[in-house]
């Protein structure tokens, strides 16, 4: 054991391996990515070290891991000491650590700090592959190392809730056709909100029925990533939004999703057990940085996201037609609250008139503890 000194100036005992993690942790700046070390142990002896030293570089594991292979060591039966639990997720830049733990044959893992990171997991995943977890092992410390990146994470993207409507408040007809309730100018003024947006979200029956391709289709535009909420991992393979080749396609699933097809896919975050949370989906879209969130879904996609506390504001087309009919389909669907007295209230922010449409927008009034 030794003392291992905090930013704070505190100083705390440590395993030695650990330590020496921390210190080469010290070195990093790979913001907005967590500030992470590694240290491969074989027999007592550091055979590989590392730290993640820019955004998009190998994390720390790869880079103690090469370091091992320089070396001409092998990593097969070591014990890896990482200052912050292996991620084992891919949505990011780099591949997912995890498998290269798994596939160099290390033999026992012990971490830090937890990750606060929804998208990680990663110490399950290695624990389900036989191999032995400790940790977390020093969580105050690698709190102290890394609080710029857990402020980062626990920021909630703001959410805007987008749809046109008819005037008595329909968003199809009871057929389901819905092309085209806004007028041409309001589909366009839709395109400039996207590109002004991290992240278009959409649940599986529009991708279905639609095949949208969710871009920003105006000169010089900024495609934001396409967020699918596929609850049982429905989509079709050959969907324009899988086809695109950009790579920004997540797909936030459960533990209902069948294996096979979970296995053919990328950028998959799986965010319950039955039914997708929302509130898990929003810190890990926030844990990766996206900051605006535009949801384009149908009215059941809407009401989970207003249900989950999760809208900040809602955007409304609202063109001047009547579509009738009681099983049209609404905005906002969901059981709905039983009094009027709970309703949600909202707050108008603007009112301007697009051609013959009406664009509402509103700030959703909610309890401060209902906030993520």
């Amino acid at each position: 054991m030794r003392n291992y000194k905090t930013d704070a100036g505190e100083t705390h005992p440590m395993d030695r391996f650990m330590a020496l993690a921390f210190s080469l942790a010290k070195k990093a700046d790979p913001f907005p990515n967590p500030k992470v070390g590694a240290v491969l142990v074989k027999g007592g002896r550091v055979i590989g070290r590392g730290y993640h030293k820019k955004a998009g570089m190998p994390h720390a594991e790869m880079e103690a891991l090469a370091d091992a292979e320089r070396r001409g060591e092998s990593a097969r039966g070591t014990m890896l000491y990482v200052t912050l639990e292996p991620c084992s997720h891919t949505i990011k830049r780099t591949p997912p650590c995890t498998k290269a733990i798994i596939a160099a044959g290390i033999g026992r893992v012990a971490y830090a700090m937890k990750d606060p990171n929804p998208l990680v997991g990663g110490a399950e995943e290695l624990h389900s592959h036989g191999i032995e977890i400790a940790g977390p092992t020093d969580q105050r410390i690698g709190e102290s190392l890394n609080r710029r990146y857990i402020k980062n994470i626990s920021q909630k993207p703001f959410v805007m809730v987008k749809m046109a409507m008819s005037a008595d408040g329909k968003t199809a007809t009871r057929t389901g056709d819905s092309r085209w309730i806004s007028c041409p100018e309001s589909r366009k003024r839709v395109h400039r909100l996207r590109s002004g947006f991290d992240a278009v979200m959409v649940g599986i029956g529009t991708v279905i029925k639609d095949d949208p391709k969710l871009t920003a289709r105006i000169r010089g535009g900024r495609d934001p990533y396409r967020v699918i909420v596929d609850g049982r991992l429905r989509i079709p393979m050959d969907s324009n939004v899988l086809r695109n080749p950009d790579g920004r396609t997540i797909l936030a699933t459960t533990g209902k999703a069948p294996k096979a097809k979970l296995a053919k896919l990328r950028n998959v975050l799986v965010c319950g057990n039955s039914e997708v949370d929302m509130r898990e989906l929003l810190l890990g879209l926030g844990a990766m940085g996206i900051r605006k969130v535009l949801i384009e879904g149908g009215s059941e996609l809407n009401a989970k996201a207003l249900e989950a506390g999760i809208v900040d504001r809602i955007c409304l087309f609202v063109a001047p037609k009547i579509i009738g009919g009681r099983d049209a389909k609404p905005v906002f669907g969901g059981r709905g609250v039983e009094k009027v007295a709970g309703a949600t209230p909202l707050r108008l922010r603007s009112a301007k008139k697009i051609s013959a449409d009406l664009m509402l927008v509103y700030d959703v009034m909610r309890d401060k503890t209902q906030r993520l």
